[in-house]
């Protein structure tokens, strides 16, 4: 049975595309980016849609250096502690896939952490793109991945 989300919101952002946001009564459950025109323009019903929306602009006018609203996630134990964590760094904090499963005690778990980060389910509010390499290099996006124009914007240019 498909998911039900509540409050939808569609947010243009300076990347060319727009960040879409679904919440329920557990907090933001779901954001992502797309390639469309269609923003929510009418007044915002829900508080906490309209919070995330007030958020969103605030750090695309680099006045925010991180999110600080109810995140939702749905994963696994482990998936589930990376994105916390993940979702708590802040502007031009960068952190390796190994040194993050150091952090969270399972030194050998690099590759776990970057599936997570492939699967995180909160673009944006969990910065995936502040997850590099050992190298110090972006791993792991694919051809129309954000990050590093995501990196570029919050003025961190990465090998």
């Amino acid at each position: 049975m498909p998911a039900v989300y509540p409050g939808t919101l569609t947010v243009t952002t300076p990347l060319g595309v727009a960040l879409t946001i679904r919440a329920d009564e557990r907090g933001i459950v779901a954001s992502d980016f797309v390639r469309t025109t269609r923003t929510t323009r009418a007044r915002i019903a829900d508080p906490l849609l309209r919070e995330a929306s007030t958020q969103v602009k605030a750090y695309f006018r680099k006045r925010l250096r991180r999110f600080d609203l109810p995140l939702h996630f749905e994963g696994t134990a482990f998936q589930k502690t990376v994105w916390e964590f993940v979702s708590g760094l802040e502007t031009g904090q960068l952190v390796s896939y190994s040194d993050l499963a150091r952090i969270l005690g399972a030194p050998r778990a690099a590759r776990g952490v970057a599936l997570a980060m492939s699967r995180t389910p909160l673009a944006l509010f969990v910065p995936a793109h502040r997850v590099v390499g050992a190298d110090g290099t972006v791993r792991g996006a694919g051809p129309r991945s954000l990050r590093r124009k995501l990196l570029a914007f919050e003025g961190i240019i990465l090998r």
